[in-house]
């Protein structure tokens, strides 16, 4: 099954398939962001920019149209319901406030994060799918909102399961949202902004106050996070493109090259040259 709608206007496009369309709709939606939700009995092995992630079932996975994504093993009939959308059918940035997930399910931290599904959530979602089915087939001036809606409601149900299953509990609602926030400002100034007092700036926080809010999280301090995607962004640039490592540092700021190649040996334990060789299967 593959049902799709698309917005000639604002060339945007929204895909909902499974079963044996479930591979074919990956390869031809790079450029969206992406659900996969395993219903079946049988894992699913994805490389996801080099990584094995292994999808169980019950479990809901979230992508970037930043992310490359293969998959690692045959299925005749993979139990795959993927779900797809670019920003001309719904920009999260642009809708953020509505959803509040983009620093969550797909800009966070925790670039792969993998929900977990109970019985009483899988009724909900199936109830939901099954409405989605029916408005893809539902050729009306209404067809462009009803979808609209009903997938962002899909998304805020996933956002309040990653809340709840991803991040400390006990963290207020007012400091969880600057942990949310601070995840969207790293990935869209990574590039320029390197150091934690420049995220609290642009935030009109102190460092401090980002520093102790992260601590209470448990999770990775300000400044790893800002380290661990420059280091996501250099292995994909190593793995998916032809730059040499001097072209690869100068685009992610490293004024000089020998910087660059340090950190990068720092925090992967081998030089860039060693990584694209060792990991040159992922590429494709």
């Amino acid at each position: 099954m593959h049902k799709y709608f698309n917005l000639e206007s604002l060339e945007g496009s929204f895909h909902l398939a499974d079963g044996n369309e479930f591979e074919k709709t990956l390869k031809d939606t790079e450029n969206h962001l992406k659900f996969f939700w395993n219903f079946g009995a049988v894992s699913l092995k994805l490389a996801i920019d080099g990584q094995q992630i292994l999808l169980q079932p019950n479990q809901l996975l979230s992508c970037t149209y930043l992310q490359k994504i293969t998959v690692l093993e045959e299925h005749n009939q993979p139990e795959i319901l993927f779900l797809a959308f670019n920003r001309g059918f719904y920009c999260i940035h642009t809708y953020d406030s509505e959803v509040s997930c983009s620093g969550l399910l797909f800009f966070g931290s925790n670039y792969n994060p993998i929900i977990q599904l109970d019985e009483a959530e899988i009724l909900r979602l199936r109830t939901l799918i099954s409405v989605l089915q029916e408005e893809f087939d539902t050729r009306d001036q209404n067809q462009e909102e009803m979808l609209r809606l009903l997938l962002k409601r899909f998304i805020i149900r996933i956002t309040r399961l990653a809340r709840k299953q991803l991040f400390n509990k006990k963290l207020p609602e007012k400091e969880l949202e600057l942990v949310r926030q601070f995840n969207v400002m790293v990935e869209e100034n990574f590039k320029t902004h390197r150091q934690v007092a420049d995220y609290a700036a642009l935030m009109n926080r102190s460092p401090k106050t980002i520093t102790n809010i992260f601590a209470q999280q448990g999770d990775k301090r300000p400044l790893e996070i800002i380290h661990d995607r420059l280091i996501l962004e250099a292995k994909r640039l190593l793995l998916y493109t032809d730059r040499s490592s001097k072209e690869i540092g100068w685009e992610l700021g490293f004024e000089d090259p020998s910087l660059f190649n340090r950190f990068f040996k720092t925090h992967m334990k081998i030089p860039p040259r060693e990584f694209r060789e060792k990991y040159a299967q992922y590429s494709f």
